[in-house]
């Protein structure tokens, strides 16, 4: 079980920085999908593990709302816009891969520097959280697309649930379903601004949108 655990929190970091090294849009919203399934399955093993009636629970919700109804929604949102990759972008592919294995150095630094923490699973997933959250805070920064600043907020939430999951026994049930419900309102409230903002301007890109604000 340990083993598949640990592959499972691996993935999470790994989805993550394939994301940041692949320009496709419709690959990005697939790796993202792949990324809420390893999160999931990290959260049911969590359930066997710790025996906790709950996480079951959770398992199913993050499996429907993140790893299915979310992406389907940003599908969908991405094949009306008619977007199909990203060329430019304040940080190039190489640059910003480099840049993320850094980011994964710095939170296995972090991670040996809490001497005191008890991880449930290890330090192992405390590190993949970590890496992941910075990496993602790091997409909404380098990409002017929208729908992958989007994207990165997703991974960035994906880090946070990890954490919970791995530091704790998981986040109340209640709690989780509002967090849920929530990413889910904002997935659909953006995907139809983006859409509003695509037949108005023409263009979905930050920098852009400044200069016609300007």
């Amino acid at each position: 079980m340990g083993g598949f655990r640990e592959f499972f929190a691996l993935m999470v970091l790994v989805t993550a920085i394939m994301n940041v090294a692949s320009p496709f849009l419709e690959f990005a919203v697939r790796l993202n999908v792949l990324q809420s399934w390893m999160l999931a399955f990290y959260i049911l093993t969590a359930a066997v593990y710790l025996h906790t009636p709950h996480l079951y629970m959770s398992f199913l919700a993050t499996l429907f709302f993140k790893g299915l109804l979310a992406p389907y929604l940003l599908m969908k949102t991405l094949r009306r816009l008619g977007e199909e990759r990203e060329m430019d972008m304040f940080l190039s592919i190489p640059a910003a891969t480099v840049f993320s294995g850094l980011l994964v150095v710095i939170a296995a630094m972090l991670s040996a520097k809490l001497l005191n923490f008890q991880s449930i699973f290890g330090k192992f997933a405390l590190v993949s959280s970590i890496s992941t959250f910075l990496i993602g805070a790091m997409l909404i920064v380098v990409r002017k697309i929208l729908l992958s600043q989007i994207l990165g907020l997703l991974i960035m939430e994906n880090a946070i649930f990890l954490a919970a999951n791995s530091v704790t026994k998981g986040m109340p049930l209640i709690v989780e379903l509002g967090v849920l419900f929530d990413i889910l309102v904002s997935v659909l409230i953006t995907s139809l601004l983006l859409l509003r903002i695509k037949r108005s301007f023409e263009e979905i890109k930050i920098d852009r949108l400044e200069a016609l604000k300007e």
